[in-house]
């Protein structure tokens, strides 16, 4: 596949995006808050800073045939897409949240790109096996590209915010000094991330207590927990409750 970049074009960009300052978290949310109210120019600072992070990103596509700049074109499409569904106000670094939108736009462009053929394969070039990984990488977990061809499952931004949760609630559970005993910890993480959740009776039967009693710790480690999040101010506390279908709620201002 032919591209109309050299690779003097690539170094002469590599270079000059070497120029705009990282930010810190603070000016980040500060120029993403101001972004949502209009500041155009906020916006696009966010965006040059974070310039650097799409050529990262979108180096392990090289490999597949494609100019460098051809696939950082498409990266920086997707950056510009995550700032404009970026919410200051959840709670993460901006390119943390952007990485997914990044790879979308990447994995489209070539899932995209690929031509179909019809008739007989022997005269068919440049086929591709729908289950081979789109970044090349054999032994990594990635998505092929039979899973591109039909999507139903939810929104991305509902995906994201439900991993991010789980993760924060893992990392408060292993916290040092630990705000839950190891019974604790072993009931909540049964009642909450296991899957399917472990019921009352269950946990009851293999611990050797009463279902009343599994209950009364669980309350009691929950109280706990939402105190921690109640001073480290990540998420909302009331997202934390005894229902395992709750939705990710932004934190307030």
């Amino acid at each position: 596949m032919g591209s109309k970049y050299s690779c003097s074009d690539f170094e002469l960009y590599t270079r000059k995006i070497k120029d705009y300052f990282l930010l810190s978290p603070d000016e980040e949310i500060d120029l993403a808050r101001r972004y949502r109210n209009g500041d155009i120019k906020a916006g696009q600072r966010l965006i040059t800073s974070n310039l650097r992070f799409v050529v990262k990103i979108a180096q392990s596509y090289f490999h597949l045939g494609y100019g460098p700049l051809e696939i950082i074109q498409e990266g920086n499409m997707g950056l510009v897409k995550a700032l404009n569904r970026f919410d200051p106000d959840m709670g993460v670094r901006f390119i943390c949240y952007a990485i997914w939108w990044i790879k979308a736009y990447i994995k489209n462009f070539i899932h995209k790109s690929y031509q179909i053929h019809t008739g007989r394969l022997t005269h068919a070039k440049g086929l591709i096996s729908l289950n081979s990984c789109i970044s090349g990488d054999a032994d990594a977990n990635e998505e092929c590209l039979l899973d591109h061809l039909l999507y139903q499952g939810p929104d991305q931004d509902d995906c994201y915010a439900h991993k991010e949760r789980r993760t924060y609630l893992l990392r408060l559970l292993a916290s040092d000094p630990p705000i839950l005993s190891k019974r604790e910890v072993f009931i909540i993480e049964k009642r909450f991330f296991n899957d399917p959740p472990a019921t009352l009776k269950d946990i009851a039967k293999e611990i050797g207590i009463t279902r009343e009693r599994v209950r009364q710790i669980e309350v009691r480690s929950l109280r706990r927990i939402r105190d921690a999040i109640e001073r480290e101010q990540e998420i909302l506390a009331e997202d934390i409750h005894i229902s395992h279908n709750y939705p990710m709620r932004k934190r307030k201002l």
